[in-house]
This record gives C-alpha cells, structure tokens and sequence, in this order.
C-alpha cells in the first residue's frame, strides 16, 4: 500500500464514517478524489486505518473501513520540555518534532527566558496546535499535546514519571549514541533551555530528581536545532 495516500484525523473510528469536516473535504478535493479511492484515517493516539470512499457529495462523504494500517510507532515516549523563546521560534519547533514522534510539548519558565509571561505562549497554544495536527497527518504519528507550566519544578512534579534529560552546555556527560545504548529509557522528559542556558540552580533541581545532566559536545547550537539534534538521537539513532 502506498504511503502517499491522504491522511486525515478523526477522534472517533468506525466500519463506517460520515465525514463533514471542511478541511478534510477540502484535502480530499484538493486530491480529487472519488467513490472508490482510498485514504487513511488516524486516531491521533498513534493507530491509522484504511478506508474506501463509498459515497462523496459537497458537503460528505462515506467512508468504509478497510483495514488497519501498520506502521512503526516511535520507539521512545518522549515529552518536549522547551523554556520560552520568541514566539516564532516555537512554530518550527511544534512542526517537526511532531515529524520526529514527539508525545507532547510542555512550555515553561526558566529564569533565564528572555520572555517571562505565559500569556504569550497561552495566545498563540491554537495555532500551534493546528501547526502539530498538520505535520502528524504527514507522519502519520500521534497529535502532540501542548501544554504550558509556569516553572521548571511545576514540569518536574506534573511529569515525574518520565526521566528527566537536561541539555546543558557545562555537562561532563554527552548525549551520544553509546550512552542511549548503555541508558535504555522508555520514558523520557528532554529538557532544553533558552538561549541563554540554565543557571546553576535549575541544573541542581533537575540532577536531585534524579534526571540526567548531557550536552551535546562542544559546538553551539540555537535551542530550536538542539531539540532536533537530541530528538534524532532519540528516535532513530542517526
């Protein structure tokens, strides 16, 4: 089966589904197609199904389930921890590590944030949203949730069952691949800071929750790359 196929989400599968969305209506005109073809429908939680255009109308269309898709899940549980940058630097962000498999962005406060209001992450949390839904309908990966914390300690104790991993420029300790080999983790909170790093204290909260302290060696990379570069690492070990 051909992984070209137009993918869309719906929060609820079954045999058969009415579709009236004008977005998705819009994709599947844009795609023109009709009674007969295919398309793959995804939950958003990580499953896809193949299903037929029974019926298309303006304003509907039918659609009758066919089969499951199967396909690779990410092989990690990753939550994206970023503290704020300019708001558009986050548009990038939420796009491609939702390619990269991420499960969900969590946005806070570092004390070294050039931005210390959350309203202006909070504004913008609708566009960012249809930002990750989009780029899931590409990889056919689960729609990221996005959420905001107003400290680095609030984002330790609400997701204190993943392991936390703070990239920090001083870190004796690299991030590379034989340490993710050494260190097998299922359930990981990768944390990267703004551009201007992370004091010393918060380098001392994340270490006393038991999280791991790396960088990335010695070059110096915007936060925004350094999230892919770890992602990568992460979910695919390139």
């Amino acid at each position: 089966m051909s992984m070209t196929l137009l993918r869309v989400f719906l929060e609820k599968v079954s045999k058969t589904i009415r579709v009236s969305d004008r977005e998705i209506l819009r994709h599947i005109s844009a795609r023109r197609l009709s009674e007969g073809d295919d398309l793959i429908v995804c939950d958003g939680d990580g499953r896809a199904y193949l299903y037929k255009i029974r019926e298309k109308s303006p304003t509907s269309v039918l659609l009758d389930l066919v089969e499951p898709v199967d396909f690779s899940p990410p092989s990690k549980n990753v939550i994206y921890a970023q503290a704020l940058l300019k708001p558009r630097k986050l548009d990038p962000i939420v796009s491609y590590s939702t390619q990269l498999g991420v499960e969900a962005f969590v946005f806070f406060i570092s004390r070294r944030s050039s931005i210390q209001d959350l309203d202006v992450v909070e504004k913008r949390l609708d566009r960012l949203r249809k930002i990750a839904r989009a780029s899931a309908e590409i990889s056919m990966n689960r729609i990221p949730d996005i959420k905001v914390v107003p400290d680095l300690s609030t984002l330790l104790e609400q997701f204190s069952t993943y392991k936390p991993l703070m990239l920090y420029e001083n870190a004796q300790e690299r991030l590379n691949l034989d340490w993710l080999k050494n260190n097998d983790i299922r359930d990981i909170l990768f944390i990267i800071g703004p551009e201007g790093g992370f004091e010393d204290e918060e380098v001392e909260l994340v270490r006393e929750r038991g999280g791991y302290i790396l960088s990335l060696g010695d070059r110096i990379l915007t936060s925004e790359v350094a999230g892919f570069v770890v992602l990568s690492l992460i979910q695919f070990g390139i």
